[in-house]
């Protein structure tokens, strides 16, 4: 293999079986071998639907007699970490790799963090595009260091495991994202948030040319280890895998490949938009559900939205969603959930107490398409939590409420994925990204 930039690929329908997606993986990872000692792998943390432990098993297997040691990073930016012995299953399952160490990624530790380069406030400006002007207000006044996790340093590769699919900030997950936002510094985080939630949701998702990505990219140029990637689409309906995509030396190429993929899998349409909607999240393996914080479970709201009609409304489920944010929660409490034409004419909300742009991107996301209409916040859809947060904080959040119960009686009553009269029932919310097939046109039904 004479050219690095090279994919190896393995796609297939039904699904990828896993003795195919091993076999691909060790052929790539036989160009790598020879000159990484030290390897290690940035896996993703369980708020992604995608066997960790399957494909780690194989390219341990695959570096066995090469490398010197294959160690592991939970690359979960600003979420807050997985409990050991969850960690310990997610990435190693039954399986036991007495010396294999799994390290968090501890992003509010300045001495866990290196400098690698700069993003100046030019080129931050120019990613904001026609936004630029905001940028300042937003603190986004100077050049900026680019940070990492100072592990990756110590290590001759870095394995980034990754699933690519359609994301409400970078327009696909996987990648590069692995390391930015996966293990950076806040401000790259927070940098990356900004830029994506002001484009908005809608715009963004399922886009893979677009400028975080762009500034994704030039910022993983900087990373002075050599970088392999590993990026799997996964069918969310059946949880098979249907693509593995691996690039020895790199990342842009597989990422585009099965971002290709993912579109044609992790992209569903409705012919019509809705006055009711329903996002019912998904459960884990062991029937735990998939999203713990509303920081993560908002999913099922902004890849659901584009199906309901202007004045309607999205009930998000997720029962196993008992906090806003164990990072953010404090901020996002004190400032509500609202879009950025509200947040940009009221910067004395939150602007005076230091609330970053990052803990308002959730409101951002939430609140979706909602311009300020004669002084007062007028979104295009109300948006209902049927959750374990109580009434009580949603109102205070400035957010619908409904009741669980309730709503799980009416999603086993409904027909899944189908428009059922003027109400739909999507099933794992959050990871499918649906779109009405009229987006480009009006938004009424």
């Amino acid at each position: 293999m004479n050219d690095r930039r090279q994919v190896l690929e393995a796609s297939a329908s039904p699904a990828v079986t896993p003795a195919d997606a091993a076999a691909v993986i060790a052929d790539a990872l036989a160009e790598t071998r020879r000159d990484a000692s030290r390897v290690l792998v940035l896996a993703p943390d369980d708020t992604r639907k995608i066997p960790v432990s399957q494909t780690f098993r194989a390219v341990w297997q695959a570096l066995q007699g090469r490398a010197g040691s294959v160690d592991v990073m939970i690359a979960q930016g600003t979420h807050a970490s997985m409990p050991a012995a969850t960690k310990r299953q997610w990435v190693f399952g039954a399986h036991a790799y007495p010396d294999v160490p799994i390290y968090d990624h501890e992003w509010a530790r300045a001495d866990a963090l290196v400098d690698i380069g700069s993003v100046t406030q030019a080129e931050q400006r120019a990613r904001f595009g026609d936004y630029g002007d905001l940028a300042p207000g937003l603190g986004f006044d100077r050049d900026m260091p680019v940070r990492i996790n100072r592990r990756l340093l110590d290590y001759d590769r870095v394995i980034l495991l990754t699933r690519v699919q359609p994301h409400e900030g970078a327009g696909f997950a996987g990648g590069a994202k692995q390391i930015f936002p996966g293990v950076s510094g806040p401000e790259m985080i927070n940098l990356l948030h900004t830029i994506g939630s002001l484009r908005g949701a809608r715009a963004i998702q399922g886009e893979l040319d677009n400028p975080v990505r762009e500034l994704i990219d030039d910022m993983t140029r900087q990373v002075p280890v050599p970088l392999t990637t590993i990026a799997l689409v996964v069918d969310d309906a059946s949880g098979t895998t249907r693509g593995v995509f691996v690039q020895p030396d790199g990342w842009r190429e597989a990422t585009r490949a099965a971002a290709a993929l993912s579109a044609e899998v992790n992209i569903r349409y409705t012919a019509r938009r809705v006055s009711r909607a329903v996002a019912a999240t998904p459960r884990l393996p062991d029937g735990s559900w998939m999203y713990p914080e509303l920081w993560t479970g908002a999913k099922g709201v902004f890849r659901g939205d584009d199906t309901v009609a202007d004045g309607g409304e999205l009930v998000l489920y997720a029962p196993g969603v008992r906090e806003i944010s164990a990072t953010h929660g404090r901020a996002i409490r004190h400032v509500g959930l609202h879009g950025w034409p509200y947040l940009l004419a009221h910067p004395e909300v939150w602007q005076p107490h230091g609330v970053s742009p990052l803990a308002l991107t959730l409101g951002v996301l939430i609140k979706g398409d909602a311009p300020m209409i004669d002084g007062r916040e007028a979104p295009r859809i109300q948006v209902r939590l049927a959750t374990a947060i109580p009434p009580d904080e949603c109102r205070a959040l400035d957010v619908g409420y409904e009741d669980p119960d309730q709503v799980a009686r009416e999603i086993d009553a409904a027909p899944a994925d189908v428009i059922d009269d003027d109400r739909f029932v999507m099933h794992n919310a959050g990871s499918v990204l649906w779109r009405c097939q009229a987006r480009n046109g009006p938004t009424e039904s």
